[in-house]
């Protein structure tokens, strides 16, 4: 909500055009709401202030609405969502300077290409927040406004509020101990120990049903919940891995003692934007139009000469990007 106005009307709306038909006084009523009988107050008479009449007739027992106080109440919901819609409106302009934006997304992708996003993303607000790391909880933290935008793969409880839009595919790959003599993926997941993600995450649960699917029935030997050292203990030779090209990049130190081999072509994760329903909705496009050129130039530069394989795998399942090098980029 905007303003002391907005959060006033919300007040009205929550507390008292709810409890104050059936409450004997203003003491009742906040005691229903869990309010003090002064908040209470104070909240009725800012917004009594605001609109130049009074809502409440205080000196009847029981207390009631006042003719204005019954309009609003049975006007203001739907007003209300009108005025939300307006106010995210007018947050999602193009070009308007944003207090702060906050942004949420996983840890592979935040490690890899967070830096060159803000480096592009400076006229978007004044300041732009990174939080790294995907909870389970991630889609309450969205809808609760903990954060303003959130990169996530399905699958994501949408609850009919979140507006998903792609951003680019993560192919999974296996990684194999470059110093151990070469074997084909088909025999070392049924030979040679497994190095996996704890399964608490979705990428983890994910990289576990590859492993399954490709025929690993032993449990892991070792379950990390960090790609840094799973590929350090992969880089070894304590045993292979499903991981995915992003998390390659996450620990370039890696790469270079590693064969990668393609997992099945329908094994990737897709990065998607989320936004809440009809707010910041050109922002989004803005924001996920910004992230689609960053991804493109580190995969053609920085992410080629690191390791032309992990590059070309990105280029393989990211089609769409890479046929045409000219997806535009909002001004700014």
């Amino acid at each position: 909500m905007a303003g002391p106005a907005c959060s006033a009307l919300r007040s009205f709306e929550e507390h008292v055009s709810e409890t104050v038909a059936s409450s004997a006084s203003l003491t009742e009523a906040a005691a229903k709401c869990d309010l003090s009988q002064p908040a209470l107050s104070q909240q009725l008479q800012r917004l009594e202030a605001a609109l130049g009449v009074l809502l409440i007739e205080r000196n009847t027992r029981p207390i009631r609405l006042t003719r204005a106080g019954k309009r609003l109440a049975e006007g203001l919901p739907s007003q209300l969502q009108d005025l939300v819609r307006l106010v995210e409106h007018v947050r999602s302009t193009p070009n308007v300077s944003r207090k702060k934006l906050r942004i949420a997304m996983p840890d592979s992708m935040s490690c890899t290409m967070g830096a060159e996003f803000l480096s592009v993303a400076t006229s978007l607000a004044e300041s732009v927040e990174l939080s790294a790391g995907i909870s389970p909880w991630a889609d309450d933290a969205l809808l609760g406004r903990s954060f303003d935008l959130m990169v996530d793969s399905p699958p994501y409880d949408t609850l009919g509020y979140v507006n998903p839009a792609k951003i680019f595919i993560d192919p999974y790959v296996l990684v194999y101990p470059a110093s151990l003599p070469r074997k084909r993926p088909e025999d070392f997941v049924v030979t040679d120990p497994q190095i996996a993600y704890a399964p608490t995450t979705k990428f983890g649960v994910r990289a576990a049903r590859i492993a399954r699917q490709l025929g690993a029935d032993a449990e892991p030997a070792f379950s990390f919940d960090s790609s840094q050292s799973l590929l350090r203990f992969v880089q070894v030779g304590y045993g292979w891995a499903v991981t995915s090209v992003l998390c390659l990049y996450q620990t370039p130190a890696a790469l270079r003692d590693l064969s990668i081999f393609p997992a099945p072509p329908e094994a990737c994760r897709t990065l998607m934007l989320l936004s809440r329903t009809e707010e910041m909705q050109e922002l989004s496009q803005d924001v996920n139009q910004r992230l689609v050129k960053v991804f493109r130039e580190l995969v053609d530069g920085p992410w080629q000469k690191m390791s032309p394989e992990a590059a070309k795998y990105l280029r393989l399942a990211n089609p769409d990007i890479f046929a045409d090098p000219e997806t535009p980029l909002s001004n700014g």
